[in-house]
């Protein structure tokens, strides 16, 4: 999922930078960095709950397992490298401000659960789709990348639920956390396009799974988007 590799800007993130092993590490190198990296910045090790600090800790788990996973990773080296080349073409990327989510989605990326009050039947009734894209008439004509944020479960890295005392995830084996889905609008499309994606058979990698099922976007053409 090539969503994972880009930050809130559009820009490809340098995992091995962040975890400050060389491109050739081993599978032992990238989990003696994750597990220093975790120890710095974990709350419950830190006693800080800044937002700041949940984004860095989310940031260095999705790194971890994109690096670990080879066929992830191979995928993510070569756009990595790819990225540093101005000739390779590539779809514009729409920047994360003319990204609107509905107030349910939201609240469920801000809770990293799913909002018991309010059903997803509901949700689309009152507000029509999940997430409106903005994009110019420029980028309708030509096609476009936007990278969704949206809530997920993955195993925990540290113990994948063998231990009860783990700190992570409390013993549970999994956390909540959230990753980026590719969404390619297509060229020539209209303000009365929507794009409907079955999430039950895409996983952003093999260690994770979206919370929701289904994502209605509308995309909507503005003469205003920057």
């Amino acid at each position: 999922m090539t969503g994972a590799y880009y930050d809130k800007h559009g820009n490809i993130i340098d995992f091995y930078a962040i975890f400050n092993v060389p491109y050739g590490a081993s599978e032992e190198e990238i989990k003696s960095a994750f597990r220093s990296l975790i120890k710095r910045y974990h709350p419950d090790l830190t006693h800080s709950r800044s937002e700041q600090n949940l984004e860095k800790i989310e940031l260095i788990i999705r790194g971890y397992h994109l690096l670990i996973d080879e066929e992830a990773r191979r995928d993510y080296d070569r756009a990595l490298f790819q990225s540093r080349d101005p000739r390779s073409g590539a779809f514009p990327i729409i920047p994360k401000k003319r990204i609107k989510y509905s107030a349910s989605l939201a609240e469920l990326l801000r809770a990293r659960i799913n909002p018991r009050r309010m059903r997803r039947r509901d949700i689309l009734y009152n507000i029509g789709q999940d997430v409106e894209i903005f994009i110019t008439s420029l980028e309708a004509k030509r096609g476009a990348v936007a990278f969704v944020d949206l809530p997920t479960k993955m195993y925990c890295p540290l113990c994948m639920g063998s231990r009860g005392e783990c700190y992570l995830c409390q013993g549970t084996g999994r956390i909540s956390s959230s990753s980026q889905l590719e969404v390619r609008i297509p060229p020539h499309v209209d303000s009365s396009t929507y794009i409907d994606v079955d999430l039950l058979h895409i996983r952003p990698d093999r260690f994770t799974t979206f919370s929701i099922r289904y994502l209605r976007i509308k995309i909507t053409i503005t003469k205003e988007a920057k």
